[in-house]
């Protein structure tokens, strides 16, 4: 007779038996995680001391769970302007619900596995589950590196600005003059009307009739001086003649002196000179008129790029994952101590965030795993064997289905010719009597 295993109990110190120890676990804590987790715990009883572990993987789940939901609340405090607590916490209670459903069927899925293929068909569950993890890594990252992303941002922010604020003054310059047909200044016109380059152009047609002017007046006086001189030289003392003893002027010191006069009197360059006069005096009124312009141009100019550069810093200010991504990159890549501790802790996220397919695999193949993949073996034996005896069911009943009619036409035949029979017998004996009946009246007429 096989005697029963008997054990003491550590806290009575009775002994209790292997039914006890085999004895199913009540409602918990720990009932509800493995129950999470896919496991089956009618044969979980069998192997009573694998209970903690699987608990632990259910807690593994949770723990990635409430990360996920952290990670996210930490995204959306980076990426929005002040959001609502309420707005926070739904968005992290979703994210969390998400991430444990994806990782409590990533590990359900993994159950009962122990043929040499385990590991390959771990594989994509394990993928999946990096995959899910960079998701719930990056926003803590970008937690983690808030300050120095936010230096980086504010650096490069105000760099943008101050060049697209000068780039603005320089497309945009205190004279009005246009800077339209320059293609690197198509997207920095500001269009502010009261330009003076209308007195621009008003002071350089003056001064070009001043020129002009200036010009002819300077030729007439260069034409003037050289007749005056050749008079001059005629009409000096050595030159002079006697006539009747008399000291005289020559007749061509007469005729120098008439063309002189004359081409004074008709050369009109008096009026010429008070024209350049009006002209200077012109040109002094538009250039304090275009002083004053320019300066009030010059202002407005400064106001305009100001207020664009106001909107332009409060268009950057409101930055988005990809320039914050960026600016991870580039914190990241600018010294080996930052790109190192990034890369660590990127790995350490990974691994947490991956931790309940990672532990399946580290744990290799449990007594849990052997009994449920025998049971799924034998459930699977009792349903082939199930299907074929149904299937054998169906056939006979099929077979019988189709024996019947055949049945039936057979003794429908086998009918048929009886009766065919019997009208063959039933002629034969009408012939015989027949012949007998004629032999009779045969025999009788002889």
């Amino acid at each position: 007779m096989a005697t029963e295993l008997r054990m003491p109990s550590a806290r009575t110190g009775s002994v209790t038996t292997d039914q006890d120890a085999t004895a199913p676990a009540g409602p918990g804590l720990g009932r509800f995680l493995r129950g999470q987790i896919g496991v089956h715990e009618p044969i979980l009883d069998r192997a009573p001391a694998e209970r903690a572990i699987y608990s632990r993987y259910g807690a593994i789940v949770l723990a990635t769970a409430l990360i996920g939901g952290v990670s996210v609340c930490f995204a959306l405090t980076a990426l929005l302007d002040r959001p609502s607590v309420w707005a926070l916490l739904s968005a992290g209670a979703t994210w969390s619900l998400f991430v444990y459903l994806i990782d409590s069927w990533l590990v359900s899925g993994t159950h009962g596995k122990v043929t040499g293929r385990r590991r390959l068909a771990l594989l994509p569950r394990f993928l999946l589950s990096l995959l899910l993890g960079l998701a719930i890594a990056e926003p803590l990252l970008f937690t983690v590196f808030a300050p120095e992303i936010d230096k980086y941002l504010a650096g490069d922010r105000e760099q943008a600005v101050q060049v697209y604020y000068r780039n603005l003054l320089r497309c945009n310059p205190a004279d009005g003059s246009s800077t339209e047909a320059r293609p690197d200044c198509a997207d920095f016109q500001l269009g502010l009307p009261g330009s003076p380059a209308a007195l621009g152009r008003q002071i350089t047609d003056v001064k070009e009739q001043l020129a002009t002017l200036n010009t002819h007046i300077g030729e007439v006086d260069r034409q003037q001086n050289r007749l005056d001189t050749t008079s001059d030289t005629l009409c000096s003392r050595k030159n002079y003649i006697f006539v009747n003893g008399v000291r005289d002027i020559t007749q061509q010191c007469r005729i120098a002196r008439a063309d002189a006069d004359s081409y004074r009197k008709g050369n009109n360059v008096g009026q010429e000179r008070r024209k350049a006069t009006t002209l200077r005096n012109q040109v002094g009124r538009l250039t304090s008129s275009m002083k004053a312009a320019t300066d009030e141009y010059r202002d407005k100019v400064v106001d305009a790029a100001r207020t664009k550069r106001a909107a332009k810093e409060a268009e950057l200010r409101s930055t988005g994952l990809l320039d914050r991504a960026e600016a991870l990159w580039a914190v990241m890549t600018s010294a080996f101590y930052p790109f190192f501790f990034a890369i660590l802790l990127h790995m350490l996220l990974l691994v947490m965030d991956s931790l309940p397919v990672l532990a399946k695999l580290m744990g290799g193949v449990t007594r849990y795993d052997r009994l449920l993949h025998h049971h799924m073996e034998s459930v699977e034996r009792r349903y082939e064997t199930e299907l074929r005896s149904v299937e054998d069911r169906h056939r006979r009943r099929l077979e019988h289905g189709l024996a019947i009619p055949r049945i039936a036409e057979t003794e429908a035949r086998e009918a048929a010719e009886h009766r065919l029979a019997q009208a063959r017998a039933r002629r034969e004996s009408e012939r015989r009597a027949l012949i007998d009946q004629l032999s009779k009246d045969l025999l009788s007429d002889q």
